[in-house]
């Protein structure tokens, strides 16, 4: 019971921090999260010197996910009908010091190397619906721009602070870009005949 109630009021305490974080331009990932009457949005972007196909690879590897995002526990696709996925997820996060487990089952739509469609239909933080973007900005080097807007349907989930909001987004897509660059260095040393960092 008080595993329950610690975030929920460690949450209250942190809703009334500063409603918009943004990082620095400096930062590999930017971020920016902001409260728009009773919902957020969501956006964030980052370069990553890899081609489309290796980005893609990564952002559409619902699968193996567990084994390069951090909290996530479970991740499995329960059915797919041509480009339509439906994914559902558990992990563990964390607010401040207490962790707090979520869960969510997203219908996925995918339109290869270029656009994936994201919609929740069950999820413990509530209801979310976004667009992740793939850009090729020049040769070997893609932008990957990422838009949602989330709809809290709890009072928990509520007041969960965009600033917790904003380190989770954000750590969620180094992450992946991480994983992005392992695999372009495997690949590279696939392609020569080396093995990676040899």
């Amino acid at each position: 019971m008080m595993r329950r109630l610690r975030p929920f009021l460690l949450a209250w305490v942190l809703a009334w921090t500063p409603v918009v974080a943004a990082e620095a331009p400096e930062d590999t990932v930017i971020v920016t999260v902001s409260r728009e009457a009773d919902h957020i949005l969501l956006a964030a972007e980052f370069r990553v010197p890899v081609d489309v196909r290796t980005a893609w690879s990564v952002l559409t590897d619902f699968t193996h996910m567990p084994e390069f995002l951090p909290g996530l526990k479970e991740s499995q696709v329960i059915a797919q009908s041509g480009q339509r996925l439906t994914v559902q997820q558990k992990g563990e996060s964390t607010v401040g010091l207490f962790p707090m487990d979520y869960e969510s089952l997203r219908a996925i739509e995918l339109k290869p190397y270029q656009t994936i469609h994201s919609r929740t239909l069950k999820g413990s933080l509530g209801t979310v619906e976004g667009v992740t973007r793939l850009l090729p900005i020049g040769e070997g080097v893609t932008l990957v721009v990422y838009h949602a807007q989330a709809q809290p349907d709890s009072r928990l989930a509520a007041l969960v602070p965009v600033r917790y909001l904003a380190e989770a987004l954000k750590t969620q897509f180094q992450a992946m870009r991480a994983e992005m660059l392992r695999r372009a260095r495997l690949n590279l040393g696939k392609s020569s005949g080396t093995a990676p960092g040899g």
